[in-house]
């Protein structure tokens, strides 16, 4: 599109100027997958995709001109794209969020009141075998960044 312009920009610029983008960009990611019709049905978390196929097809032509710009801004500016490894980013969420499991067991749920009779004896060993398979995914994936290293 426009030739590209003679601006040397600094690292504080170039990098806030890079995650600003690269945020945007994975919201375009996102929005395509529902564009293309992404639903997702697991046990507690249901995705319901409501939209038409009209609006589908619009929201993938502006996706398209928007990524056609982030191209010209990244070329133009001499912008690195910024790449994300799955397997860190899955041990980062799962390495933070045995903590929120934690705090759902009866004596964390105190706060809220005294939790009734017998929810201690049935909920803490489930949420101690849910924080055991986060923790098992959080090694999977931390073990497969170490094996490409």
């Amino acid at each position: 599109m426009n030739n590209k312009p003679d601006i040397l920009l600094g690292d504080s610029h170039r990098s806030g100027i890079c995650t600003t983008l690269w945020l945007l960009d994975r919201m375009l990611c996102e929005t395509e997958e529902y564009a293309c019709g992404r639903e997702v049905h697991s046990i507690f978390y249901i995705e319901r995709n409501t939209l038409s196929a009209d609006k589908k097809a619009s929201l993938l032509a502006e996706i398209s001109q928007m990524r056609d710009l982030l191209k010209e801004l990244k070329d133009g500016l001499g912008l690195d794209a910024q790449i994300e490894d799955i397997g860190r980013k899955i041990w980062g969420q799962f390495s933070l969020f045995w903590e929120v499991l934690m705090e759902m067991t009866s004596r964390y749920l105190k706060r809220y009141g005294e939790p009734p009779p017998g929810l201690a004896e049935y909920l803490d060993p489930q949420i101690e075998v849910l924080i055991r398979h986060l923790r098992n995914i959080r090694d999977l994936a931390r073990g497969n960044d170490q094996e490409e290293h």
